[in-house]
């Protein structure tokens, strides 16, 4: 059976990379030597906030062995300012277009940020719709939607409107028919207090991409290496693998510890993975 492969999103990095601090071929140095099989894209990497375009990254990466595993996007369909809604959807679909000159196999949605006065119902119809158009157009380019059981996007004002997991179950509900799956992070239930294993339960198979992700105690909105903390990162693996998942891991590296927070992440999550397989 195949294995899991591993990949990482730089988050600790996303400020000295848009900056220019932190040259982007320098990340993508540090993820060979660290021997991943991908790196992740994500828009502060990419102009107008960083210094490449889709091409060139895909590029440099693919000149150090390392394939685009996910292109992790940000987008906001819950805004309750109609234009903003449309303008947010544009910027989806714009999305789609970006993973595909990527590479990448996939492209993640957000549902939005828990803009006041949002009534859960009308909430859930308007991000359903717009994850449904966005989708349409990544099965048109061979490309996989997933929804993020997310927290907080850097940009954002509020936490994400499907932070809670009966929230995001309602909203992965109304996507049942069609081929949207999850971008299950093993940290996110945690910082509003919720059980990992209880919400992977409920949507494992529909699991098309995987963060790895750690807090040091659950209901606080801070990161730690993978490993360090109280996610249950080895029980989540051993279930997909024995699911059969072999798909994409990514190490969503936000603990902002310099590279011995990276070090040590992946260390630990390809000790995970050889357990788990």
């Amino acid at each position: 059976m195949t294995s899991m492969r591993l990949s990482c999103l730089p988050v600790s990095f996303f400020a000295a990379i848009s900056s220019g601090e932190m040259p982007l071929g320098e990340w993508l140095d540090f993820a060979a030597e660290l021997g991943l099989d991908g790196v992740e894209c994500a828009p502060p990497l990419l102009k107008p906030l960083g210094p490449a375009t889709p091409a060139e990254f895909r590029r440099m990466a693919e000149a150090r062995g390392l394939a685009i595993s996910n292109f992790t996007a940000y987008s906001d369909f819950s805004n309750p300012d109609g234009e903003a809604r449309e303008r947010g959807l544009a910027v989806a679909l714009e999305n789609v277009a970006i993973a595909r000159d990527l590479g990448a196999p996939s492209v993640r949605a957000l549902t939005g940020q828990q803009w006041p006065g949002v009534d859960l119902d009308q909430g859930v119809a308007w991000v359903a719709g717009g994850i449904r158009r966005m989708a349409e157009q990544a099965e048109r380019a061979g490309l996989r939607v997933n929804v993020e059981n997310h927290t907080k996007a850097f940009t954002w004002t509020y936490f994400d409107f499907a932070m809670r997991g009966d929230v995001f179950l309602r909203v992965m509900e109304a996507l049942r028919d069609t081929p949207v799956g999850v971008q299950f992070d093993t940290a996110n239930p945690l910082v509003s207090g919720e059980d990992t294993l209880g919400l992977f339960e409920r949507v494992r198979s529909r699991i098309g991409y995987v963060h790895l992700n750690d807090v040091p105690r659950p209901g606080v909105f801070e990161f730690v290496p993978v490993g360090t903390g109280v996610a249950p990162v080895r029980e989540v693996l051993s279930r997909l693998r024995k699911q059969g998942y072999t798909g994409w891991v990514g190490i969503e590296e936000a603990s902002r510890t310099g590279r011995n927070g990276f070090r040590q992440a992946v260390r630990f999550s390809r000790e995970a993975l050889g357990a788990a397989d």
